[in-house]
């Protein structure tokens, strides 16, 4: 029960017994007691009435800032007509979500498929990647991409060498690819992504059996360390499958919907895809994901694809707010000048920090690598995690990788209708703590 008039709990009993009842175990740390309860823009507010500035947004899917009026509007006046359409049925937010998506979306890329969650948009792309190029066996990713939790795109994402669930995951093939901040030793960037490219071909050519239905990839890696791919490389991947006649899926659920600067990433780099998967910043904070594939490809017959709630009408509506607000605020041009704002203040603070080892854009995919030293590179998981906790306290919530260990990277990715002023007090903060970190040597 929630007292709305002061916005928390107002059973302490009943929230400590719910925290002791989920499944999920807890994020180690005190910080993992946060409960949030109220939103806006890039703000958050907790149950003691905090406010912090929010540089997650919400795993970066506040795209246009949190509970947006128009999203909301659009929302509750669509909870008044209909709030569950089957997919066997159209709706009306369906059908203009569909028309506006054909507006601004790359190339041939003018069908679209719904659901709710980015694993299973994923899911979606594979299957008709597969039926597209019937009879082959293999799909390629990327060996430090992610593109989800359920148990196929775990499978899919970079390697899981104590995971439960091996023996009922499919098997995906995993290649190399080229890391601007690590290139392989004696090469430059370029000549590191013309070998990656290579090796690629090798792959299809002498390393998998049955041929392959589709190579996935996101153009700037997210979960696998915030890796921004060469141009280079993403287009040569885009003319390799050309030549062989192979699937290109581009999974841009965290790149999508301005926050590269550009509506897409496909966009930024002048590649479109056969299939593209979307998510995240779609929503208005709701929930929808989906596809978008190339109309030479042939769409999903009855009963191969379509979930009970995956053309959710409420979601679909606010999708449809969402983008319109993030063109008419022009959203895309406030990312990319305040991921510029951002990157200069950052490589001016390297100049002063010796634990930043990389400064990560474009636009407000933006991020930082921790390092112990910048000639060896060696990371330092503990800078960061003082960082997010440091930051935290004082009012700033910050991206960290901790998943499956890899903790070096701080993200700083807010809401794309961020002001300068609230990416100063951020920026401000996140210096001033590694001041702390490297005056107390804890790293």
């Amino acid at each position: 029960m929630i007292d709305h008039a002061l916005n928390k709990p107002n059973n302490q009993a009943t929230m400590e017994l719910g925290r002791r009842s989920l499944i999920h175990d807890p994020i180690e740390g005190d910080l993992s007691k946060i409960m949030l309860v109220r939103a806006k823009g890039c703000s958050v507010w907790d149950d003691h009435g905090r406010e912090y500035l929010d540089f997650t947004s919400q795993a970066w899917s506040n795209n246009l800032g949190a509970n947006d009026p128009r999203v909301v509007k659009a929302a509750i006046a669509q909870l008044h007509e209909i709030t569950h359409v089957r997919p066997n049925f159209n709706s009306i937010p369906l059908l203009e979500l569909a028309a506006k998506l054909r507006e601004i979306s790359p190339g041939d890329l003018n069908r679209f498929g719904f659901c709710l969650h980015g694993s299973l948009a994923a899911e979606m792309a594979i299957k008709l990647a597969f039926k597209n190029r019937f009879g082959r066996q293999s799909l390629i990713v990327l060996q430090d991409g992610y593109h989800g939790r359920s148990l196929t795109t775990l499978a899919a994402s970079w390697p899981h060498p104590n995971s439960p669930f091996l023996a009922i995951q499919p098997r995906f093939t995993r290649v190399p690819h080229p890391d601007p901040y690590r290139p392989r030793k004696g090469l430059t960037v370029e000549a590191d992504s013309q070998l990656c490219l290579q090796l690629l071909e090798d792959m299809i050519n002498k390393g998998v059996d049955g041929g392959v239905a589709a190579i996935m990839l996101e153009p700037i890696l997210g979960n696998g360390g915030h890796v921004v791919l060469p141009k280079s490389f993403l287009t040569g991947v885009r003319e390799i499958c050309n030549r062989y006649d192979i699937v290109l899926i581009w999974d841009e659920i965290q790149s999508g919907f301005g926050r590269t600067g550009r509506m897409f990433a496909a966009d930024l780099y002048g590649v479109v895809p056969d299939i593209m998967t979307f998510g995240k910043g779609i929503g208005g904070g709701f929930p929808l994901a989906g596809i978008m594939a190339s109309e030479r490809l042939t769409g999903f017959s009855a009963g191969e694809d379509g979930l009970t709630f995956g053309s959710f009408p409420v979601a679909l509506a606010a999708s449809l707010a969402t983008i319109d607000a993030i063109i008419g605020d022009k959203l895309c041009q406030n990312a990319h000048d305040m991921g510029a704002y951002a990157t200069e203040r950052l490589l001016k603070m390297a100049e002063r920090r010796k634990l930043i080892g990389d400064v990560r854009g474009p636009g407000l995919f933006c991020s930082v690598e921790l390092v112990k030293d910048r000639v060896t590179k060696e990371p330092t998981a503990a800078a960061a995690s003082e960082v997010y906790r440091r930051a935290a306290q004082k009012g700033v919530l910050l991206g960290e990788s901790r998943y499956a260990g890899l903790g070096n990277l701080i993200k700083i990715k807010p809401p794309l209708d961020v002001t300068r002023a609230q990416m100063k007090t951020a920026l401000d903060v996140f210096d001033e703590v590694l001041g702390e970190i490297e005056a107390s040597g804890s790293y």
